[in-house]
Parts: structure tokens; C-alpha cells; sequence
């Protein structure tokens, strides 16, 4: 019986091995330990409180976009994202002020993008925000950073929103 045993386990270990099933995941299934995937950001907008700059596209499909918001003044700075009509420009923007930073009230031209979501971290004392907003107004936007008191504003670059293409 012992030779037999001996058989029946070499001739066990010569088959091929059998596919495993995959298991597939049920509502009961645990989260895995691993951390989100970090968010990719389209646009890094960096304010200082005297100069607003903005690396990215200067032209993208409507849609949700993602900003990532460095402010690194003393006073808190916002992104805003708003959409020219009438075919204004960000030039129609620049020469409203006389200086960066100047405030002056929104001209009727001028619309407000949606932001929405935003979520803020610290990183060695100073503000960095993921924020998702909604660009489906074709045409052109300007991105700027806004202070709320003392009100100022830093008309930051254009970003021209086109159609989506089809696929």
C-alpha cells in the first residue's frame, strides 16, 4: 500500500495544475490596506500673495478638472475659475486693473465656474488644495486667485474650454 501511496503522489505532482478560480468581491469584503492613488491634477495654480502662476493645458475638453492650489502667502488665497461671454478675452480681464492685485468689481461679462469639491492638507505650514471643478461652458475661462479681505485679484492665465470630441 505504501509503493501505491508513493504512485498515486508522483502521479498527482506530474499533472498540470489546475487554473484557479478567481474570487470575486462581495459587499462583505474587506478594504485592502493599500492607500488611494494620488490625484492627478491638470492644472498647479501657486499663489505667493503678490504673483499668481498657473502650470497646465491652455486648452481643454469641457468637463470636471482638477487643480491642485498652492498658497503661500500670508493671507489666504482662493482659486476661482470663471468663464468670459461675449466673446471678452483675458486681455478684457488685464486691462481692467491698473496693477496686479487690484480689485474691481466683476463685470456683467464675467461668469462663475462651479467648483465641486475641494479638499485641503497642510504641507510645512502652508495651504495645498485638490479641488474639482466644472468647465462646461465652451469658450474662455480665466484662472485667478482671489483675497477676500483685503479684497484683491491676480487674473492668474486663460484657458480656452472646447467641445468634447466624440468617440
Amino acid at each position: 500500500m505504501g509503493a501505491m501511496l508513493v504512485g498515486l503522489l508522483l502521479v498527482g505532482c506530474g499533472a498540470p495544475a489546475a487554473t484557479p478560480t478567481p474570487i470575486q468581491p462581495t459587499e462583505t469584503s474587506k478594504p485592502t490596506s493599500e492607500p488611494p492613488p494620488e490625484t492627478v491634477a491638470e492644472f498647479e495654480v501657486t499663489f505667493d500673495g503678490n504673483d499668481c502662476t498657473v502650470s497646465g493645458p491652455t486648452e481643454l475638453q469641457a468637463g470636471e478638472h482638477t487643480f491642485i492650489f498652492v498658497d503661500h502667502a500670508d493671507v489666504r488665497g482662493e482659486l476661482w475659475l470663471v468663464y468670459l461671454e461675449d466673446g471678452k478675452t483675458f486681455q478684457d480681464h488685464l486691462d481692467g486693473q491698473s496693477e496686479p492685485g487690484e480689485w474691481y468689481p466683476k463685470p456683467s461679462w464675467v461668469q462663475y465656474d462651479s467648483r465641486v469639491a475641494r479638499e485641503s492638507q497642510w504641507s510645512n505650514g502652508k495651504r495645498v488644495d485638490t479641488e474639482t471643478w466644472d468647465l462646461f461652458q465652451v469658450g474662455e475661462h480665466t484662472i485667478l486667485c482671489y483675497v477676500g479681505f483685503p479684497q484683491l485679484l491676480w487674473f492668474a492665465a486663460p484657458v480656452m474650454v472646447v467641445e468634447p470630441t466624440s468617440e
